[in-house]
């Protein structure tokens, strides 16, 4: 669905109702406007609910930390990260996985920054520098 420049700016002054003063996005009143605009169906309605997912979207992804890592780690393995982390981003939400294939290190995605520290990225930086 096309979204309008209308839709857009309408969605961005919404999403910023939805900010609280910690800087977090509020998920009830994220709930109540979406309900409110669905409710009275203004014009172009559609639009500003998919432009305002989109943005809710983002804001979730730019505040939510996930860590891949070749093994599962220990809650006291988790904290240093956790720390770091919160030192740089405060009120991250974290999700940790699993992938055996890193073979040793962790990824750390937040938003779009990815930090790679994994064994297999390094062999894949040397494997093509030999070639």
């Amino acid at each position: 669905m096309k979204v309008t420049k209308e839709a857009q700016a309408q969605a961005r002054r919404l999403m910023r109702l939805c900010i609280g003063a910690d800087g977090l996005l509020q998920e009830d009143t994220v709930r109540r406007v979406a309900a409110t605009i669905a409710e009275q169906k203004p014009r172009n309605y559609l639009g500003i609910l998919s432009a305002l997912t989109e943005l809710v979207r983002l804001e979730v992804a730019r505040h939510t930390a996930t860590i891949t890592s070749a093994i599962a780690l220990t809650p006291a393995e988790q904290q240093p990260i956790r720390a770091k982390l919160d030192a740089k981003t405060p009120g991250l939400r974290y999700v940790w996985k699993v992938d055996a294939s890193l073979i040793g290190g962790f990824t750390v995605k937040v938003g779009d920054d990815v930090t790679d520290a994994s064994i297999r990225s390094r062999i894949d930086r040397l494997s093509s520098l030999s070639l």
